[in-house]
């Protein structure tokens, strides 16, 4: 359960870190799963602009039985329904490995604007529950936030440069401009959000945030759980993007029985 204070800096901020939330032994599972699920040939992966390397893999708590109880973790869960104070769905989960020297720029952004415009999300009662399965480091691709960013309503300022949802798992797809991103940063600041494997980066939205290369010599791989609030299903839209990135299924999520690793130790 969180503190009060958690939840008013989450409220304030639009962001909470929590360390050291998952064991060692449970990251190097999820590791290990993680990397198999990186280089399986699937159409749940999207590629780097060099069509080398992997840059994400959607859907995962659809690809093994490990993901999914992730998602059902009350480490992972209860801070979500928390904050959102609400019950949820799964709305994506998203593996995003960063390749030592390689792994690419994930530009600023409002996660909210691609689920509003892409997938027909209502309203903002949405979070991020990032789970750290490598040490972030200031030099491996951290998360970048600008705090207080999401009480910011940037439909005007964001525009649409491309179609389909591969270039939107790019990055590229719907820009802020230079000129508003400005503003917010020398209103609010920046932060770089970084810590030890099997900590918890929960971030809300509609908040700004970035993820710059990794320019060291070791992997950076995070794994995201997008929970929306049940009140903020997806309504009906004309081509919708597949299950694996944006989930239809609206079913609420309750919490696991079962230890993580319940099938899958040893």
């Amino acid at each position: 359960m969180l503190t009060d204070a958690q939840i008013k800096e989450f409220d304030e901020q639009g962001y909470l870190y929590l360390p050291d939330l998952f064991t060692e032994e449970e990251v190097t599972e999820l590791f290990s799963r993680a990397t198999a699920l990186k280089e399986s040939d699937s159409p749940h992966r999207v590629m780097e602009r060099d069509g080398e390397l992997v840059r994400a893999v959607y859907g995962v708590h659809l690809l093994h039985p490990v993901f999914e109880r992730l998602t059902r973790d009350a480490r992972a869960l209860e801070p979500a329904r928390e904050l959102l104070r609400s019950d949820v769905y799964i709305h994506q989960t998203q593996l995003n490995p960063k390749a030592p020297f390689k792994g690419d720029v994930w530009e600023w952004h409002q996660d909210f604007l691609y689920w509003h415009r892409d997938d027909g999300m209502p309203g903002p009662q949405v979070l991020s529950v990032a789970v750290f399965l490598d040490d972030v480091t200031e030099f491996n691709g951290p998360i970048f936030i600008i705090p207080g960013s999401h009480t910011d309503q940037l439909h005007s300022e964001t525009s649409t440069y491309a179609e389909g949802w591969e270039s939107a798992a790019m990055g590229f797809r719907h820009r802020v401009d230079n000129e508003t991103l400005t503003s917010i940063m020398n209103r609010n600041g920046l932060v770089s959000k970084h810590g030890r494997k099997g900590s918890v980066l929960i971030f809300a939205g509609q908040v700004l945030h970035c993820s710059p290369p990794n320019l060291s010599a070791g992997d950076r791989t995070i794994l995201f759980i997008r929970y929306n609030a049940i009140d903020n299903a997806l309504e009906p839209i004309e081509n919708p993007r597949p299950e694996w990135v944006a989930s239809r299924d609206f079913q609420v999520v309750t919490a696991s029985d079962q230890p993580l690793l319940s099938e899958t130790a040893g």
